[in-house]
């Protein structure tokens, strides 16, 4: 676009976006950021991945407008079937309800606030944040892209995989309906959009048949310390009300810790997040390990740390946590899902183990030479998950698209 152009933009986001803090929360503020230096946006951040975030400060940097939607509970048809005592009943209620459970506070209320909040406003182009705000794109006639990040009904499908490989029927069963959901939600509306945006080449495949799919990966913010006296301490960073993450760091505590700690008995464990469960918060009162809840700064817990681990058994996108340990250069341990989407090479970059016993061989390995596998993480991290590479890249789409 030409200089002093500033078409208005609609950004529909699931969390406020920000330059730190959780992924998706990053993965929001990847894309406004972008967008900012071409429009003049319009953010609406309807916050079905969580509540209203106190501090707006990045976002109202790069929006010219911006408001939080406040979700009240589901509706009426969801709310009624989660009150249903028996398992099997509440999953055959479910499976006729034929909505991802995520979108059943995305009322009809929910959906007219939106588009009287647009009305009027001429916007060449709406941004759409993710798969589960779909319904949203009907409301304002106008173009829109998507940024999928995952192929949400892959992924869930996955988690019910791993679900019933654990023994856990009931949950597995639900999360197969959730992935069946999302994929009629899916193949019903994905294909009005002009441009779709994947986290990683797996989703952009998966979701190629339903239209045309850029891959633009998740970046790591440059650090503003490099790796100061490495202690001797693992990290584990995540948002701990999310289930695939709850569930790593769960696994790791009990498969992989008892023995590591005896292993390396001057070793410690700092996990660092918010919304834990009250049987994980439990959990991680076993010796030796730190729960330092939400943190506003990750840099301190980076530059300490000995090995970052990230024991993700299954979803999509890629993991920004893995990266950003990368730009601080880390040595990591991940599982093939914990490492899935980033362009870093096992062996070269981190270290790869998907079982209780090569994860505990991975970290002990990773002391012997932290300094060379941190190094490699960090160039890789700088040569492909560069933010204004990627940047850029988002702008030039969407300019073709708001002609």
């Amino acid at each position: 676009m030409s200089t002093g152009e500033r078409p208005k933009l609609l950004f529909i986001a699931p969390v406020l976006p920000a330059a730190g803090g959780n992924g998706l929360a990053m993965r929001q503020g990847q894309f406004l950021a972008a967008y900012a230096k071409d429009f003049e946006v319009d953010l609406a951040v309807v916050p079905l991945a969580g509540g209203a975030a106190a501090d707006d400060t990045f976002a109202r940097r790069h929006a010219s407008r911006l408001r939080q939607f406040t979700l009240a509970g589901p509706d009426t048809w969801f709310s009624l079937l989660a009150r249903l005592q028996d398992p099997v009943a509440r999953l055959a209620a479910f499976q006729a309800y034929g909505r991802p459970s995520i979108t059943s506070r995305l009322t009809d209320s929910v959906r007219r606030d939106v588009a009287a909040w647009g009305t009027g406003r001429d916007y060449r182009l709406m941004h759409i944040g993710r798969l589960y705000l779909l319904e949203l794109a009907s409301q304002i006639a106008v173009p829109w892209v998507i940024d999928t990040d995952e192929d949400d009904a892959l992924s869930y499908g996955q988690f019910a995989a791993v679900a019933a490989r654990q023994g856990r029927h009931d949950e597995a069963a639900w999360l197969e309906a959730e992935s069946t959901h999302f994929a009629a939600l899916t193949a019903r509306l994905l294909p009005g959009a002009a441009q779709v945006f994947a986290a990683s080449t797996a989703d952009a495949t998966s979701l190629a048949r339903h239209g045309v799919v850029s891959v633009i990966p998740n970046v790591a913010p440059k650090p503003r310390c490099r790796h100061t006296r490495r202690q001797q301490r693992l990290l584990f960073v995540a948002t701990l009300g999310y289930a695939p993450n709850a569930q790593a760091v769960t696994w790791f505590i009990k498969y992989c810790w008892p023995r590591l700690h005896k292993l390396l008995p001057g070793w410690y464990l700092d996990i660092v997040g918010g919304g834990a469960g009250a049987s994980l918060r439990w959990l991680m009162r076993q010796p030796g390990i730190t729960w330092h809840g939400w943190q506003r700064d990750l840099t301190p817990f980076y530059a300490r740390a000995g090995v970052v681990i990230v024991p993700v058994a299954a979803g999509g996108g890629s993991r920004i946590k893995l990266l950003e340990a990368a730009s601080f250069g880390c040595p990591i341990v991940a599982t093939h899902a914990g490492a899935a989407g980033s362009a870093l090479l096992p062996k070269r970059d981190f270290l790869l183990a998907d079982d209780p016993a090569r994860f505990i061989r991975a970290v002990r390995l990773s002391l012997l030479r932290p300094q060379r596998l941190g190094e490699a993480a960090r160039r890789a991290v700088a040569r492909h998950h560069d933010a204004d590479l990627w940047r850029s890249r988002i702008r030039m789409i969407a300019s073709r698209q708001a002609l």
